[in-house]
């Protein structure tokens, strides 16, 4: 569930608000919310500060020892800078000697600053691209060396006695012969290793940037919030927002410490933050909803639970597997054991529950890394692939159905809840529709007279007015809007059933592709063996991006939307000392 919220001002003397705001730190309680833009003061170069401590982190490796920085942090990342640039100018300087390097390889050895003493000596030499064409040019008092060729092209050395025009192509002598091009690439390699090395021995302070960077972030955090406050002559001031059932601590501490306090319910325009409140079970949703990145706005709704019932039910039908619903649990479990660090274990836990719906669906349908004559499925209903769509179809209107319910309940008792009484009767009839035009089911007779009933309804009490008529007009507007897609929304669950038989199919190809190598000897042994082994682990992965592409979806888009949800919320993110 989503926390209620109380907006409060903490006002203390201007003299005192670092003092207020360290009290208010530890408390970890209180959103802010900043009055003035949080700028000034050393926030900008705090911020260039911190950024180069992350790039450096960044850089270093990761190893098991770690010492004390000693209060060498700055010379540390100064030095993890300075390596840092001088690698890449490195880098680009080599990329150039590589290419002058492959651009006159095929010349071979010699040495350009010879060549250029024998002028001194009245010995021109210079090298020119000659075609076999321009050949027939060359002039009588030149001595013509031809290197190598390519295609019609002739590389070319040409002597003369004196410095002449010449009617090709020159090329200007490179700084460094062949030899000293090869040496000069081992210094660049001997310093790539020299920068490595003491990249690794500064990475034993690591742990110790890490604080320095954390230290650094509450800093700038301090300072913003500081900042941010408001001032009234003497006085300053700061905003924000608390779980309303936490107001007595800050009132205490109010109260002791001689702050002045104003507490009151957020009002129509206010932006509270949003703070959800789960059982320890519907917590385990929790990572689905970070990795897609959606929060719920303080004013609507939390769908934790309703997203893990039916999100589980979704990846059950496009997993659908037992093999693969094993080899998701077992991952899961080997990777707690690794990550003990982890704190939070829900990713963990919700992969366990997801993984189980998918052995479940799989044993209904007899499906074990593909289909197999000698696996009898539980449930035989559900190898019949119309009784599986109509089941898609059921799922769809159920689900949205919910939604209305839901909605319903909020809106209650305003006449405006019975117009979603409506939509539950116009879906159902698009339900029995959709299995009559796809399925060749027989709609239900009665379902038409749902459908009239449900669709006035909607245009009666969508927005019910004094003046009948415009209230009518509204609710035909929105009734027409969203009748198709009504329709659209059930019709789109068939997903289920397409992208689960997809996996179904592509794991029984790989199958067929191993059955038909066989194993009549080693080498076809351990072609067939690596061909289940890549084949499946495909499936698995795409399995994988189709729950993010089409199980999250039907709950963000399909159910969200009828549910109204925006997803305009922000995060309960409390000014506190940080971990």
């Amino acid at each position: 569930m989503i926390v209620r919220m109380k907006k409060i001002t903490l006002i203390t003397q201007s003299k005192d608000i670092d003092s207020v705001l360290e009290s208010v730190r530890r408390l970890g309680l209180l959103h802010v919310e900043h009055e003035n833009a949080p700028s000034g003061g050393n926030i900008a170069a705090l911020k260039e500060k911190l950024n180069r401590v992350s790039e450096a982190i960044a850089v270093l490796p990761d190893i098991k020892n770690q010492a004390a920085a000693d209060n060498k942090e700055d010379s540390l990342i100064d030095e993890t800078m300075a390596l840092l640039d001088e690698k890449e100018t490195l880098i680009e300087e080599l990329q150039i000697l590589e290419r002058d390097m492959e651009t006159w390889e095929e010349w071979g050895n010699f040495n350009p600053s010879l060549i250029e003493s024998l002028k001194s000596k009245n010995i021109w030499v210079r090298l020119c691209k000659v075609s076999v064409q321009e050949m027939k040019n060359v002039p009588e008092t030149v001595v013509l060396e031809k290197i190598f060729q390519k295609g019609n092209i002739f590389y070319c050395a040409i002597i003369s006695r004196k410095e002449i025009g010449l009617p090709f192509e020159t090329l200007a002598l490179p700084k460094m012969g062949m030899e000293e091009m090869l040496l000069e690439e081992k210094k660049y390699e001997k310093r790539f290793i020299e920068i490595e090395k003491r990249f690794l021995e500064i990475a034993a302070y690591k742990n110790a940037l890490r604080d320095h960077e954390n230290n650094l972030s509450s800093l700038i955090e301090f300072s913003e919030v500081r900042e941010g406050s408001g001032r009234f002559e003497k006085l300053s001031y700061i905003k924000g927002y608390l779980p309303a059932d936490q107001i007595g601590i800050i009132e205490a501490v109010a109260s002791k410490e001689k702050w002045g306090i104003v507490t009151s319910d957020p009002g129509g325009n206010d932006i509270p933050p949003t703070l959800i409140k789960n059982s320890k079970l519907v917590k385990i949703i929790k990572p689905m909803f970070d990795i897609i990145g959606t929060i719920p706005g303080y004013r609507e709704v939390d769908i934790s639970p309703h997203f893990l019932i039916f999100f589980s039910i979704f990846f059950g039908m496009l997993i659908g597997d037992v093999g693969y619903g094993l080899t998701y649990f077992l991952i899961a479990l080997i990777a707690q054991k690794r990550l003990k660090a982890i704190k939070d274990k829900s990713i963990f836990f919700l992969t366990y529950v997801l993984a189980s719906f998918a052995i479940t669906w799989g044993l209904l349908t007899g499906v074990f890394f593909g289909p197999h004559p000698w696996i009898k499925p539980l449930m035989p209903y559900f190898t019949d692939n119309t009784n599986v769509q109509a089941f898609c179809f059921l799922i769809g209107v159920v689900q949205l159905s919910v939604a209305h319910i839901w909605k319903f309940l909020r809106k209650w008792p305003s006449l405006k809840a019975l117009s979603d009484i409506g939509w539950i009767c116009v879906l159902w009839s698009a339900y029995f529709l959709a299995k009559s035009l796809i399925l060749n089911f027989e709609f239900p007779g009665f379902m038409k007279w749902i459908f009239i009933a449900g669709s006035g309804l909607i245009i009666l009490f969508t927005n019910p007015v004094k003046n009948v008529f415009a209230g009518i007009g509204t609710g035909l507007g929105d009734f027409l809007l969203k009748l198709v897609n009504s329709f659209a929304d059930i019709v789109s669950y068939i997903r289920l059933f397409a992208v689960g038989l997809a996996g179904v199919a592509i794991a029984d190809a790989f199958n067929q592709i191993a059955a038909n190598i066989g194993a009549a000897s080693i080498l076809n042994g351990l072609l067939s063996v690596f061909v289940l082994f890549a084949g499946h682990t495909l499936n698995l992965g795409l399995g994988i991006l189709s729950i993010l592409v089409h199980g999250v979806r039907l709950n963000v888009l399909e159910f969200s939307g009828r549910m109204d949800m925006e997803w305009s919320g922000t995060e309960y993110s409390p000014f506190k000392i940080k971990d």
